[in-house]
């Protein structure tokens, strides 16, 4: 075992219990995953493309509106479906049995990373791992949606793990990375895999992966990784080869495919400003870490550090600005977070549980006065606001998910309010404080939530407004406007007709897209309804009705 062992003496034995760590660790899986409609980005097209699957049968090409939806590899959408087949719909909605997948993918993902720490630091440090990854900013919103991103986290996570294993059970590791390969192959693109291979080609510059078990390791990764991993697009390049070459070249290989063009790069500096509240509370403690230790010839150091620049350098160069590209660089810093956790000052300590006791009472605070005016009325201009924000909602109250909230907010009061804290009793706190936020958001305001990001209020309204003659005859609306099409399909049971921008619409009925700045109506065309999810300034759906001639 890598194992870091700084002179610890005179410091306190851990206290935290490791069912603690289960405890909490299971609670933050759940929140947000039951309970609401499918809610933009990536949400409504996971839940098309799982659908089609167990239509059609057809779980080799993604679909979404009778074409290859491309955005990532199946994966994912293979677990969801096989969720959505065995919940749904005698138990759940198809959308929240397909969730399930994501906190199956994020449980998978934490274990490993868990065991990376425990392999990597020592007894006791798997769980701090833990705990400061759930209470980084970054994985909270990413970690509960129903988007392939959580499977490539889970193939990343076992293969730091397998990385960190190598030197003490190098045949093991060998077939986990080969694992961890075909899981971030099958969830992501080829970039992801770079990160990996490139972290992996590189350690031999250290000399704990300097030897023939490391090398075997990546033989058997290699030889594993590439048979697995070329089933599925050799399959689709048979069954599709159009599709497959859209995806190999626009997705697959897309973010590798520009290196070196002029114009490539993105905004500079996005991801390392980024970083700064992606990773917190992390990188503070990271930080610490490299002051105190400063022991770069140790593995705990070499690993953790090289996977966090290797993987920063390659988001950097390539094309892609988006928060959710940057899960990979969360489990490197939540690592080197955790290697001197036990000698955090009693100072720094006492001011990060201050800091998250400010901050998530506040926000506690608010989500039950917001809950309190949402439903009672009570504060009434805190009501006012709740109703401009989600003009849809109708107010509901679940008594045992209060209960449950005011539990949680009592045990949270309990465990911020210890004293004598050390490094590892503050970041329990700190993401209990997260979980509990989390928490208590997607339980009370789920439903208030859920009536103003879902579009089924919208598509009820507009299947209300129909004209009698217009529910019996088609509907037309451009084949782009794809979220149009699954929405109304799947709240409303309407087969909206597509045609190309710029031809002529082949239905007496339309359903046009346009954004507050532009015009409703149009020549020839006399609006019927009009609607759009509130506050959405770029979405504002029309009917609109051919005059007669």
């Amino acid at each position: 075992m890598l194992t870091f062992s700084p002179d610890r003496a005179g410091l306190p034995q851990p206290t935290e219990k490791p069912w603690l760590l289960l405890l909490l660790t299971f609670v933050w899986l759940w929140p947000g995953i039951l309970g609401h409609d499918p809610w933009k980005p990536d949400e409504p097209f996971v839940h098309a493309v799982v659908a089609h699957m167990l239509g059609s049968g057809d779980w080799l090409t993604p679909t979404v509106n009778g074409q290859p939806y491309l955005d990532a590899p199946p994966l994912y959408y293979w677990v969801a479906a096989a969720f959505a087949r065995v919940f749904s719909p005698w138990l759940l909605p198809l959308h929240d049995a397909a969730r399930l997948a994501t906190p199956l993918f994020m449980a998978i993902g934490l274990t490993f990373a868990g065991m990376a720490g425990r392999e990597l630091i020592g007894r006791r440090h798997g769980r701090s791992v833990v705990l400061i990854l759930i209470g980084c900013l970054g994985l909270l919103a990413t970690g509960h949606q129903m988007t392939p991103a959580v499977a490539g986290f889970a193939g990343f996570s076992i293969a730091f793990y397998a990385l960190a294993l190598s030197p003490r059970a190098p045949g093991l590791a060998g077939a986990l990375l080969a694992a961890a390969l075909v899981v971030t192959f099958l969830s992501t693109s080829l970039l992801e895999v770079a990160l990996l291979a490139m972290t992996a080609l590189m350690l031999p510059a250290f000399s704990a992966w300097r030897n023939k078990g490391y090398a075997l390791t990546l033989a058997l990764a290699l030889a594993l990784a590439l048979p697995a991993s070329a089933l599925w697009p050799w399959l689709f390049a048979q069954a599709e080869p159009g599709a497959f070459a859209q995806w190999w070249h626009g997705k697959a290989l897309g973010p590798l495919n520009g290196f070196g063009r002029v114009g490539f790069f993105h905004e500079f500096g996005y991801y390392p400003k980024l970083v700064i509240w992606y990773t917190w509370p992390a990188w503070p403690l990271a930080a610490w870490t490299l002051y105190r230790s400063r022991r770069f010839d140790e593995p705990v150091l070499q690993l953790p550090l090289l996977c966090f620049a290797v993987t920063l350098i390659l988001l950097t160069l390539s094309d892609r600005q988006h928060a959710t590209y940057a899960l990979p660089l969360l489990l490197p810093m939540a690592t080197l977070a955790a290697v001197e956790l036990d000698t955090l000052k009693r100072g720094a300590a006492a001011f990060l549980n201050w800091f998250g006791l400010m901050t998530f009472g506040f926000f506690g605070l608010l989500i039950w006065a917001g809950w309190a005016a949402m439903n009672f009325g009570w504060p009434a201009k805190l009501a006012e606001r709740a109703a401009y924000f989600s003009p849809y909602y109708q107010p509901q109250v679940s008594w045992p998910a209060v209960a449950a909230a005011l539990g949680a907010t009592a045990v949270w009061l309990w465990a911020v309010t210890r004293r004598h804290l050390r490094g590892r009793q503050a970041v329990t706190n700190w993401a209990a404080g997260i979980t509990l936020f989390w928490g208590l958001a997607l339980t009370l305001w789920l439903p208030w939530l859920d009536a103003a990001k879902s579009y089924r209020p919208v598509v009820e309204r507009m299947t209300a407004a129909l004209p009698a003659e217009a529910r019996a005859a088609c509907i037309a609306t451009e084949e782009n406007n794809r979220l149009a099409r699954l929405s109304w399909r799947y709240y409303g049971g309407l087969e909206l007709t597509p045609f190309a921008r710029g031809a002529e619409p082949p239905c007496d009925w339309r359903l046009a897209i346009r954004s507050r700045r532009q015009a409703l109506a149009e020549p020839g065309w006399q609006v019927v309804w009009q609607g759009g999810r509130p506050r959405d300034k770029d979405e504002r759906y029309v009917l609109l009705g051919r005059l007669p001639r």
